[in-house]
């Protein structure tokens, strides 16, 4: 074939690919710094929330610990505590001379022990020897010339050379002796050294408790401990592990000041007078220490209480749960103490301050006015356990029917090929056995089948599951239907139960899992409707 003529403008020969190149180059070197940064920053937002705990809360510590030594100045010019404190001094100045005598003679004691252990050790360490060649020896002879051997070594003298240039001879129990002496003379000068410092450490101690009662925060030594550890502080996830409950808590990674032995506020954190922002509102102490140190979050982590993703780090609405792939969000703070019937849902009495108060008396009139006969509720409900465990009984008896029909057919196979009458007869007769069984486990399964039945029918409520109602329900709607249901829809089947406010607020906080509710009904049953779910 005829090749084709060349064009005079040829793309690959006359046109430049080098702009294409530039920029195709610049954007891979754009997303390599990108990725790099999301990968070190940009997926690691508590880096910042450390960085930002570290500057604030050393702030913070050096603030507080100037206050504090002012208090701690205070106090010590007080007259109670001068009073400690001279009782102090003059516990030491009648110690100082016996204190420094006992000293004097326990270094000298000391010192000879040493000069003695250097013989004695090398000697016994001989003798040790020689004695475990004694008794390993085979013949009797033997024994009785190492014997000897060990006998006239004992008994030579050995030179101790004391500190202070003295020599003296002693045979092998005499040194012993003399090291045993040395070393009970120093255990009776350090019990008296114990006594006569009592008084002193006594005085101290007091000193100490009187300060420590009456500082309201931390001392000057303990912040200046915080201030140390903080100062060591390297950005680092902070995990809680609870491998029974399978929970993975890194909440601390930025709410880190909830654990601090001093008070946090967010106003505290916040420099300037400025409105405390994120970093701040993160990092306050936990509202509660006593309902902390009854809860160890090293046992139960955060999440269990506060729900959320305690396994997320990556930004703060996904660690807070507000996003489509998590179910549980975390609790708003008007409704935190929801998390109390995640293991308290059994419970009658909740001994948490105001909150565990309004729980349980919500508990109470749930129980006394008769809820659960028209609600479930979780925490009431024994028809679902007790119907789980007939279908369990069902099941077991379904299965050992099957095992016996088994082995009666083979039973009745064996007899059929069975040597002599007699063993026939005997199988035959275990065979039948097991039909009996197999007929009476049949009767069983029928009872079972009608107690699971009435189980259902029971199971069937007059009024809607209250399971989860906070899913299902606006909190502000349900102290109004409490109030009087029948204003609200006048063809239902609840009675008016004529509660006074305090018990609406109650049950409301109980049905609704949580603390106290926005309200005792403030709203109309026509714009409660509007708010409704």
């Amino acid at each position: 074939m005829p090749e084709r003529p060349v064009p005079e403008q040829d793309p690959i020969v006359t046109k430049s690919y080098a702009p294409h190149y530039v920029i195709a180059m610049v954007l891979l070197m754009a997303t390599l710094f990108w990725a790099l940064w999301d990968e070190a920053f940009g997926q690691r937002p508590w880096k910042a929330f450390q960085e930002q705990w570290k500057t604030r809360y050393t702030s913070l510590l050096k603030t507080q610990k100037t206050k504090s030594a002012q208090v701690e100045k205070e106090i010590e010019q007080s007259s109670d505590y001068q009073a400690l404190k001279q009782k102090y001094e003059q516990a030491g100045q009648q110690a100082t001379a016996r204190t420094k005598e006992i000293r004097t003679q326990l270094e000298s004691v000391g010192a000879n022990i040493l000069a003695v252990q250097n013989v004695f050790t090398d000697r016994r360490a001989w003798v040790n020897a020689r004695t475990y060649e004694m008794e390993t020896a085979t013949s009797s002879s033997s024994k009785q010339s190492i014997q000897k051997t060990i006998d006239n070594y004992k008994a030579q003298p050995a030179s101790v050379v004391f500190p202070d240039g003295h020599k003296e001879q002693y045979t092998f129990q005499k040194l012993e002796e003399k090291y045993n002496d040395l070393k009970t003379e120093r255990a009776r000068l350090n019990a008296e050294l114990g006594e006569v410092s009592k008084p002193v450490t006594e005085a101290r101690e007091a000193m100490s408790a009187y300060l420590g009662e009456h500082m309201v925060d931390l001392t000057p030594d303990q912040i200046k401990g915080l201030q140390d550890k903080t100062a060591l502080w390297d950005p680092k996830i902070v995990q809680i592990n609870i491998a029974d409950a399978n929970i993975v808590d890194r909440c601390e990674s930025c709410h880190m000041g909830a654990r601090e032995p001093i008070k946090i506020t967010a106003a505290a954190m916040t420099s300037g007078g400025k409105k405390p922002d994120e970093y701040a509102q993160a990092f306050v102490s936990h509202p509660d220490k006593e309902l902390l140190g009854a809860h160890d979050p090293e046992k139960f982590g955060c999440s269990a209480c506060h729900q959320g993703n305690g396994r997320a780090t990556s930004s703060v609405e996904k660690a807070h749960g507000d996003y489509e792939h998590w179910l549980w969000p975390l609790y708003p703070k008007q409704n935190a103490e929801a998390g109390c019937q995640t293991c308290h849902m059994a419970d009658m009495v909740l001994a948490s301050g105001e909150v565990g108060k309004v729980i349980s008396d919500g508990k109470d009139l749930f129980r006394q006015r008769g809820c659960m006969g028209c609600h479930r509720y979780e925490g009431y409900d024994r028809e679902p356990e007790e119907l789980a465990g007939i279908q369990q009984q069902m099941k077991a008896l379904e299965t050992d029917k099957k095992e016996n029909s088994k082995q009666s057919a083979y039973l009745m196979k064996q007899a059929d090929s069975a040597a002599t009458n007699e063993e026939a007869n005997q199988m035959n007769q275990m065979a039948i056995a097991l039909r009996v069984t197999n007929t009476q486990m049949d009767g069983r399964i029928h009872q079972l089948d009608l107690q699971s039945r009435s189980l259902m029918q029971d199971m069937k409520k007059v009024g809607p599951n209250l399971k989860d109602a906070r899913l299902k329900l606006n909190k502000n709607w349900i102290p109004v239907w409490l109030k009087k249901p029948t204003d609200f829809r006048p063809t239902t089947k609840m009675p008016n139960f004529r509660l006074n406010d305090h018990q609406i607020q109650a049950i409301s906080a109980y049905i609704w899992q949580a603390g106290l509710t926005d309200a005792l009904p403030k709203q109309t049953a026509g714009n409660a409707a509007h708010t409704a779910r």
